[in-house]
């Protein structure tokens, strides 16, 4: 005799796995997919979330586009979802794509991923970056250095993400998981609860994409910026540090090389009043919830 049973995946561990789901089984049918999300940026109205299926034996294919909420949320679900799809589909991701490019041909993703997760047993876990867990132990340090103001001068008005300044030998000072493509990382300095960014960066060893303050010498090949020249409204050049806070924050990626202030602030630090100059100084984890989700497939099989 046949029995029903009806499965329904509600947590899931990330894993390399497909999805592997039917196998060994007669289907039924499928009761439901569902994806929740929460944490996300509110997009400008010409942008909307989209979200994809992939796997060895599909190519990405296009679930649904869904704008966030005023708190950042989207909760979708379906049972019109083929079977096929959800039998090889063995990641789910999230992009950020133009509405007017939706239902045109040929329509693909971007490369604006926002969350993504491998399924593991018919539910995925959706992170920004496959090593999200490491954000609490990554290293974040950051240095007070003036390297681009000649001669050398007003040496605690400039911070920059490096390490081992004061020993001759600069070196990266953060050790940052990798975004997927949609984020991107971007230095602040506030002082008197104002903010100004040191430049947006993916590479956190590399140069960050903004150096609109700093002098004309040779700055570090890391993310920073000297606070010299073009100072905004209701600030004083060169600025003084000592007494100020340093933080990273988490930004999506529009493609300008800085903004007006932090979306999610990941790390933060009172850079102290007596800070000797060029010694490294470590930022703290504000233990953040960050943009995530969850994708599970509800089915009922015959055993």
């Amino acid at each position: 005799m046949k029995r029903l049973f009806t499965l329904m995946i509600a947590t899931a561990i990330l894993s390399f796995a497909g999805c592997e789901y039917f196998e060994n089984s007669d289907t039924l049918n499928i009761s439901s997919f569902e994806v929740n999300l929460t944490g996300l940026p509110l997009l400008p109205s010409s942008l909307t979330y989209v979200g994809w299926f992939d796997g060895d034996d599909i190519p990405a294919t296009y679930l649904f586009d869904k704008d966030a909420d005023a708190n950042g949320k989207i909760f979708y679900s379906s049972n019109q979802t083929p079977l096929k799809i959800l039998d090889s589909a063995q990641i789910f991701y999230i992009t950020i794509e133009n509405k007017a490019d939706i239902g045109a041909p040929n329509f693909k993703p971007s490369s604006r991923i926002i969350l993504q997760g491998r399924f593991t047993k018919g539910a995925a876990n959706l992170w920004i970056s496959e090593n999200a867990d490491k954000y609490a132990t990554a290293r974040t340090k950051y240095s007070l250095d003036t390297p681009t103001d000649d001669p050398a001068a007003n040496d605690f008005s400039g911070l920059w993400f490096a390490d081992s300044l004061d020993a001759g030998t600069p070196a990266p000072g953060l050790d940052l998981p990798v975004l997927y493509g949609g984020w991107i990382y971007e230095g602040w300095i506030e002082v008197n609860g104002q903010f100004l960014s040191t430049g947006r960066f993916s590479n956190p060893a590399a140069a960050d994409l903004f150096n609109g303050f700093s002098g004309s010498s040779a700055a570090y090949s890391f993310p920073g910026e000297d606070f010299l020249n073009n100072a905004p409204s209701g600030f004083t050049f060169p600025l003084e540090l000592r007494g100020a806070k340093v933080h990273i924050s988490l930004e999506r990626k529009s493609g300008d090389a800085f903004g007006t202030s932090p979306n999610i602030i990941l790390y933060s630090a009172d850079i102290p009043a007596n800070a000797v100059h060029k010694k490294s100084y470590d930022l703290n984890f504000l233990n953040t919830t960050l943009p995530q989700g969850y994708a599970v497939i509800k089915v009922d099989l015959l055993e």
